[in-house]
């Protein structure tokens, strides 16, 4: 017994495809893209029924945000109603697939009824799924999406066992119905010259006339029938079935909960045969032909056992009844061929943007007569118009260079001159080549990225640490989340559930009814929660480059202080083996071996770089939530990689986290707009209905105690940087959206992870005591400004570095020039005054001074006092501009 949900969790398919008649976005990107994404799947293909997913969209329009970006959606030609159920998840050495009857929609997973079969395939089990290779080959002609076509080619060429089991000539396990191949006929052939006297049949829905039934009775010999559904969504008529040349009667199942499985038990002097999958009691499913007949894909069982099928058939058991005393006034069919439902002049069956990222693709279904025509669509309220020209049966544009997409799923029009009027198409989704690759392949790392995988930079070269910096900034700056999940794998060593659910079940048959679901209401689907995967720490996730920054409960901490070489030596490491070894025998390059202080230049240019990014109006606009949580968290890591390696100092990695939180927190994006990028990023949610989901991101915990660990753990040795330490963690621990859905015990686990040594102090003690302390500090200044009015706003000179306080917030003058004119009250200057403030800023020192040694810690002040330049950040990052933290 496996449910869907189960069943895509399972790990190691970086592949799916789904066959689905109905689909519902919202669901799907709220419920299986998740699973899917705990399973490690990254290509994602689905392929459903043109005037289901059409009805889709016009209700969840303006609400679908993954559609074209993560997975690539395709729409079956509407003149047949294309009406299969699979998922078949695959990788380049196995696969497995699932068989039912259930839609890819909540009621599909866990509202209705449903009755589906998973089994594995590919070498090394009995099924190597030729058939599979077949049934894409036969339903990709059903489809006009070029999307849909690219991706097909790319999952054979990913999975080269896929074609070579296609010639194998095996029986199938699974009949597929297609237009001009309807299933009735292919099933007589399969089971030719058999008899069977009873069915027992599930039907989600139905015909008039009962035209199954009268094929099976013509074809094998049979007497009676005994159906479960639900009367309400049965078109059968008590009158028509009452000619059928055998005996039909009805059995009840829960009448709280629809019956939509589809299965057929077969018994008879031939022995037991069954069938399931999704093909109802009518016409269309099994006998019509050419424009009315529908795509079905249903496995089937040549020798059924009884045994196996025991828990369904027991369904049958109870009291049986006639037509008449069942069924209700006739039912309007729900599954009409597409061709029957009508349609639209023109439609877009596909538009794409290309990999290169600036040309349009679109084909219209019927091809018009016109040379040109008009893509529109719109993006943040701004709208587009693309000019575009047909080439043959293809419409081609460009983007312009000041054309953004976004993040988000984007919806367009084509507008076409026929005659006189202009015509305009449904509005059909854009398919993101770029960023649907981009989303497939990241689970294959680059190369480049393996210098975050290890202790400083692993070892990498100065070109290899650069390229990595620019792949990820560049992947964060365009929205999109980089996941090294399988660099931490390598981390935590092979994981005991990699082998997978068959593991422990051995070789299964190729199609195994003990593995049957009859129930696919997962409670877990009902709370909404699931549990924690591989990337999870209690339940939090850590996706990405945040990753990095927590280690695994099972791994031994992180010593920062062990194996790191020296900036200012960068060659000791060179002499003290050299006697010993053969001349002839050169020694290994040393870890520090490069210039550091080029080093060390190119990586604080590389950070500057990105945090002027972060801070841009243009990525506050339209970044997504996690990839707001990964980008603010990016900088800290490479400060901590820095760290490791010997190249930067903790005062650097605070005065970098200083400046995130200020970017955070204070950063201006013009009048009437929020301040900070988390507001800004909060606010865009909020209007579009959505603060759970960025909640659910933001909030776990993993953010907040990574700044605060960052924030706490260096110690400050001179007052601006005490004071702006202190500010920024005062902010952090007053952001209770950072930790709005996080558990204490959630937030515990994360401080005992996180990679920094001794953050768990830091966190739990030192940061608190500091924002009791930067309260305090606050307190006093406001006072004093009452005393002294206006004197916060006079400007006058103050020296480079110099502690500016004002009702706004506090302000760190830059180390250049020298003297600057600047408003705002000199904190040194004002505290020799006024005691209350000199006791508060004593508070501060007293808790950045938690935790030491006692006479390290009493020389830290004077220390201070007597050196005041000593200890300033010296990181040009921060240096190039002030700053302000309200």
């Amino acid at each position: 017994m496996i449910s869907a949900r189960d069943f895509c969790k399972e790990p190691g398919y970086p592949t799916t495809i789904f066959l689905t008649y109905a689909f519902d976005p919202l669901f799907f990107e709220r419920i299986p893209l998740e699973d899917l994404g705990i399973g490690g799947t990254r290509r994602i293909l689905i392929l459903g029924d043109a005037a289901e997913i059409g009805g889709a969209m016009e209700r969840c329009a303006g609400q679908v945000f993954h559609l074209g970006r993560r997975y690539t959606l395709a729409e079956a030609k509407s003149s047949n109603l294309f009406h299969p159920k699979l998922i078949a998840r695959l990788s380049p050495e196995r696969g497995k697939v699932w068989i039912g009857s259930g839609n890819l929609t909540y009621t599909g997973w866990g509202g209705n009824h449903e009755l589906a079969v998973g089994w594995p395939i590919g070498p090394g089990s009995d099924d190597n799924g030729a058939w599979l290779s077949n049934v894409l080959r036969s339903v990709a002609t059903v489809t006009g999406s070029e999307s849909f076509h690219t991706q097909i080619e790319i999952i054979r060429a990913a999975v080269p066992w896929l074609g070579k089991a296609a010639a194998d000539p095996a029986l199938s396990p699974v009949l597929l119905g297609m237009p001009g191949r309807p299933l009735a006929p292919q099933l007589a052939q399969r089971w030719q010259g058999r008899r069977f006297k009873t069915l027992k049949m599930y039907t989600g829905s139905t015909d008039v006339d009962g035209a199954f039934l009268r094929w099976a009775h013509d074809t094998f010999g049979l007497k009676k029938a005994t159906i479960c559904l639900t009367p309400s969504f049965a078109s059968f008529d008590a009158k028509q079935l009452a000619k059928l040349p055998l005996e039909v009667r009805f059995v009840e199942r829960d009448p709280k909960r629809r019956v939509h499985a589809k299965f057929c038990w077969f018994s008879g002097p031939d022995g037991d045969a069954a069938i399931l999958g999704s093909a109802n009691c009518s016409a269309a499913a099994w006998l019509a032909n050419s424009a009315n007949g529908n795509v079905e894909l249903i496995a089937v069982y040549d020798a059924a056992e009884r045994n196996a099928f025991a828990p369904i058939l027991t369904d049958f058991d109870g009291e049986e009844r006639l037509p008449k005393d069942v069924l209700r006034a006739p039912a309007k069919p729900e599954e009409l061929p597409g061709g029957a439902q009508g349609g639209v002049v023109y439609r877009l069956t596909s538009l794409r943007l290309r990999a290169s990222g600036r040309t349009l693709e679109a084909i219209v279904e019927p091809v018009p007569d016109a040379e040109h025509a008009t893509l529109v669509f719109g993006v943040k309220r701004k709208t587009y118009r693309i000019a575009m020209t047909r080439s043959g049966n293809r419409f081609s544009g460009r983007l312009t260079e000041d054309m953004s997409l976004g993040a988000e799923t984007v919806f367009a029009v084509l507008e076409i001159s026929a005659g006189s009027a202009l015509v305009t198409t449904p509005p059909r989704w854009l398919d993101n080549e770029r960023a649907i690759e981009n989303t497939a392949r990241s689970r294959d790392v680059d190369p480049n990225q393996k210098v975050f995988s290890g202790r400083g930079f692993a070892g990498a070269s100065e070109q290899q640490i650069i390229e990595a910096i620019h792949s990820i900034s560049t992947s964060l700056f365009n929205f999109e989340t980089p996941d090294f999940t399988d660099l931490t794998n390598e981390r935590k060593g092979p994981d005991k559930n990699d082998a997978g659910a068959d593991a422990e079940d051995g070789p299964a048959s190729p199609v195994d009814p003990s593995k049957l679901i009859y129930d696919l209401n997962d409670e877990t689907l009902k709370s909404g929660t699931h549990s924690p995967g591989q990337d999870a720490i209690h339940g939090v996730s850590l996706r990405g480059v945040m990753r990095f920054l927590f280690a695994s409960e099972d791994e031994p901490e992180i010593d920062l202080s062990q194996e790191r070489w020296s900036a200012d030596e960068p060659e000791a490491n060179d002499a003290s083996d050299a006697a010993d070894d053969d001349v002839n025998t050169p020694p290994p390059p040393p870890r520090g071996g490069r210039n550091a202080a080029d080093a060390l230049a190119s990586l604080r240019q590389q950070i500057d770089q990105f945090l002027f990014g972060l801070a841009k109006p243009s990525f506050a606009e339209a970044c997504p939530a996690e990839t707001f949580s990964q980008a603010v968290v990016f900088p800290i890591l490479l400060a901590i990689k820095g760290n490791e390696e010997g190249w930067l100092p903790e005062d650097v990695l605070a005065s970098i986290v200083c400046r995130v939180v200020d970017t955070m927190f204070s950063k201006t994006y013009g009048r009437d707009k929020p301040r900070g990028l988390l507001r800004q990023v909060r606010t865009r949610y909020v209007t579009q209905e959505k603060r759970s989901e960025f909640l659910k991101v933001v909030g776990d915990g993993a953010l907040f105690t990574v700044l605060l660990a960052a924030l706490a753990k260096p110690e400050a040795q001179s007052l601006p940087a005490l004071v702006q330490q202190g500010n920024a963690i005062a902010h952090v621990m007053e952001c209770l959206d950072l930790v709005a859905v996080a558990h204490p015990d959630q937030r515990s686990s994360l401080a005992k992870n996180v990679i920094l040594r001794n953050a768990e102090f830091a966190i739990n003690t030192r940061a608190p005591a500091l924002a009791a302390a930067m309260a305090k500090l606050n307190a006093s200044m406001l006072a004093w400004d009452r005393i002294h009015p206006r004197q916060a706003g006079r400007s006058t000179m103050q020296k480079a570095g110099s502690v500016l306080w004002m009702p706004q917030g506090w302000e760190i003058t830059p180390r250049s020039p020298a003297e600057t004119y600047c408003s705002g009250i000199n904190l040194d200057t004002v505290s020799s005054e006024a005691p209350d403030i000199q006791s508060a800023i004593d508070e501060l020192w007293q808790a950045m001074r938690l935790g030491r040694v006692p006479d390290e810690a009493a020389s830290i002040k004077e220390h201070a006092q007597a050196n005041p330049a000593v200890g300033k950040p010296s990181n040009p990052v921060q240096d190039i501009e002030c700053i302000r933290i309200p």
